[in-house]
């Protein structure tokens, strides 16, 4: 099969009409572009997103660790605060499933078949940073209870597959 034009020259009429254009035209030039100062300013919001972010996390997740360790919330059993942290990280890891989902269909599949993938995914791919600051204060303030749930229910599974490996 052989092509009827070769797309790789550039026309002879193109040509003709630069060299007029030329001509005809004196030689003022565009201004140039400010890339630097938009530069600038997408680096200087960029740095306050990032400060901002850390500010997030120091303040949330100091106050957090607080009460959940030290003081508690007056009207509030520390069992119910411990279960609102795990439905909070359980929030956290959902919407990081959603956002690798939007970003990448691969990362999405990732994070809905392997476990913990999607905190991997927000805190090393993603470009969320508030996200990624709110994820950490609170998996700093409840992430122990978060293992200790994980374990206890993955204990009860090998146990039940234990006993059904032993009936066959």
């Amino acid at each position: 099969m052989k092509l009827k034009k070769n797309y790789y020259e550039p026309s002879a009429q193109a040509e003709q009409n630069i060299k007029n254009n030329q001509a005809d035209s004196p030689a003022v030039l565009p201004p140039a572009p400010s890339f630097r100062q938009r530069n600038s300013s997408q680096r200087l919001r960029q740095n306050m997103l990032f400060a901002a972010s850390w500010f997030v996390f120091i303040a949330l997740g100091s106050a957090l660790i607080y009460i959940r360790f030290f003081s508690g919330l007056p009207g509030l059993a520390p069992d119910m605060l411990r279960q609102y942290g795990i439905i909070a990280v359980g929030i956290a890891y959902l919407v990081s499933v959603f956002l690798a989902l939007k970003d990448n269909m691969f990362d999405g599949l990732l994070a809905i078949i392997i476990p913990f993938y999607p905190f991997y995914y927000l805190f090393l791919k993603s470009g969320a940073a508030l996200l990624c600051a709110l994820t950490a204060a609170l998996l700093a303030a409840f992430g122990f209870d978060c293992v200790i749930l994980i374990n206890h229910h993955a204990s009860i599974l090998i146990d039940k597959v234990s006993a059904l490996i032993q009936q066959l």
